[in-house]
């Protein structure tokens, strides 16, 4: 991760700032009394303000912070090789004038300062660097620079998903500290990895497995093992990747149905006592005992590009509603949802939110050359899909960012709740890309690279995101064999075999669809020679090859069906 630099050392080195500064307040100042002094002297008001006030936020005084800190953050562009490249030169004197000048973009204009960290062009020193997954073979990660200010506002952020996911009320929530933490999500150098580090200097927190312990392991290990530790000493709150929890929760229950995954010699008299009950309970009922029949969770905190479809799968086993929050490397943690769980609302002095409404996005698609228009938060229409499009505050490299994720505005007040602002619902990534339960993102660059290596005879080919009975996702792509496959008979078996090596290859966390959950993310449609072709001189236009709009893939299946209506395999 940092190039001819020992990894762990810095990792160490910059985390302990973290855990040493984190409870510093770099906006407006105030007390240097963290979390966990509050909750001892009962300050539970303030506490709530401090953290969750932003709720109580009219949208003007919304928007007055966010045009505040973007006017900082283009005082910090204007002195930095990145920013003057980015602005073109020119130092905008508004919030307007920065969104004429700069362009909407992508990771590719950041690479050639990012990747080899070239930390003297940014507009602020990054106190860590965050990688994440990018694009297979030919872009294997992407490395974002977080600040101290990042960092820290990365904390209150998170304080605040903490609080309001033990929260059922305004103003009322049960977190205390002391909290056994069980921590499903992926390690550093993921965003999601510093997350102990960032609460340890807030709040103390029992994490399971320990910190220290959970960094020398697999993603697979530590959540075993933290599943194990639970069941000895339970658990009260549960930070996860959607499918992941769904995943332990569907084992939890075969294991338990099945009579195994319990020692009762290493659990304590109170999970004995709990476990006991569950089972009297289960051979009364003759139902499988699950989690929430043995955890009585103060709240459940999820994350995942497949969370709108499994949040009442969670509830139901883990018996607790789940607040989804939204980040990524590139914004950090933008979004959480509030005491209802019933859509997520931005943060304000996180990113400067800009969106793209979905026509215009879909005209950019469709042209390269077409530059979509962008709306800001209180110009949105509510049922409306958007991209969203965001500047990093505090220091951040990212200026009107397309990370990719597309989001439904589902109100823009929630008069229940009191709340006067915009809420949202996450709908998935953009059409270019496919997201696998937030493990995978597949392009067409992947696409073509596995199919390359594979040497299959596949003329052309297209690829939906498609949900099964179960809600869970998987990539669809349909196939159009040439005359050689013909020749020596390549079935959808043979491709799908061929492929999913191929892409597993190309692409390490393929794998882990498999071996963490269970699913069979690629399926196989062979459609007749010329099909796609047929299309383009019906339509005149070529098909999308990522997530054509499902009008065009019913055409498609017509076609490939012909007159004799037969079934595409």
């Amino acid at each position: 991760m940092f190039a001819g630099k020992p990894i762990q050392g810095l990792f160490k080195y910059a985390l302990a700032c973290v855990e040493t500064n984190i409870c510093l307040k770099d906006a407006i100042g105030g007390s240097p009394m963290n979390l966990e002094q509050k909750l001892r002297n009962k300050q539970y008001d303030e506490i709530w303000q401090e953290y969750c006030g932003f709720l109580d936020l009219s949208l003007p005084q919304y928007m007055e912070i966010q045009n505040r800190l973007m006017l900082e953050q283009i005082e910090l562009y204007s002195n930095c090789e990145l920013g003057r490249r980015i602005m073109k030169g020119k130092k905008p004197t508004s919030v307007d004038e920065f969104r004429q000048v700069v362009p909407l973009t992508t990771y590719e204009d950041y690479a050639d300062l990012l990747l080899p960290r070239v930390e003297e062009s940014l507009p602020a020193k990054p106190l860590l660097w965050i990688e994440t997954t990018w694009e297979g073979a030919k872009n294997p990660i992407k490395v974002a620079p977080y600040t101290d200010s990042m960092v820290n506002c990365y904390k209150n952020s998170l304080m605040a998903c903490m609080i309001l996911a033990t929260s059922d009320h305004k103003g009322k929530f049960t977190l205390r500290g002391g909290e056994n933490f069980l921590y499903g999500m992926a390690p550093l150098p993921y965003i999601t990895g510093i997350v102990p580090h960032v609460v340890a200097g807030e709040i103390s927190m029992n994490f399971l497995p320990p910190t220290h312990e959970a960094e020398l392991m697999s993603f697979s290990e530590r959540n075993k093992t933290g599943f194990k530790m639970g069941m000895q000493k339970g658990v009260d709150l549960f930070f996860g990747l959607s499918s992941i929890i769904v995943k332990m929760g569907e084992s939890f229950a075969t294991g338990s149905s099945a009579g195994g995954g319990f020692n009762i010699l290493r659990n304590s008299p109170k999970m004995n006592y709990r476990l006991l009950k569950a089972w009297i309970k289960s051979k009364q009922e003759k139902t499988p005992i699950m989690p929430k029949d043995i955890w009585k969770l103060k709240g459940l905190i999820c994350a995942g590009t497949d969370s709108a479809t499994t949040k009442n799968k969670i509830e139901h086993y883990w018996g607790v509603k789940p607040l989804e929050m939204f980040g990524g490397t590139e914004p950090a943690c933008i979004g959480t949802e509030t005491w209802s769980k019933n859509g997520l609302v931005l943060f304000p002095d996180v990113a400067f939110y800009e969106f793209i409404p979905k026509s215009e996005m879909e005209k950019n698609i469709e042209n390269q050359s077409y530059i979509p228009s962008t709306y800001l938060l209180d110009e949105l229409v509510a049922g409306n899909h958007y991209e969203i499009v965001i500047s990093n505050f505090k220091g951040g490299a990212f200026a009107r960012y397309r990370t990719g994720d597309m989001f439904q505005c589902l109100s823009l007040t929630n008069e229940n709740d009191g709340i006067n602002l915009p809420q949202f619902n996450y709908i998935d990534r953009v059409p270019s890309m496919i997201d696998i339960a937030g493990f995978t993102r597949i392009t067409e660059n992947t696409i073509n690279e596995a199919l390359r290596i594979s040497k299959l005879d596949i003329d052309r080919w297209f690829a939906t995101k498609d949900i099964d009975e179960f809600k869970r996702a998987f990539m669809h792509l349909y196939v159009e064999i040439g005359a050689e496959g013909m020749n020596i008979g390549l079935t959808k078996n043979i491709i799908t075999e061929h492929l999913s090596i191929y892409f597993r290859y190309i692409d390490g966390d393929y794998k882990d669809l498999k071996s963490l959950l269970g699913i069979e993310p690629l399926v196989i449609s062979i459609i007749p020679r010329g099909t796609i072709s047929q299309f383009a001189n019906i339509h005149g236009r070529m098909l999308r090859r990522m997530n054509p709009s499902p009008y065009d893939v019913t055409d498609v299946l017509r076609i490939a069906r012909g007159e004799s209506r037969r079934e595409v395999c």
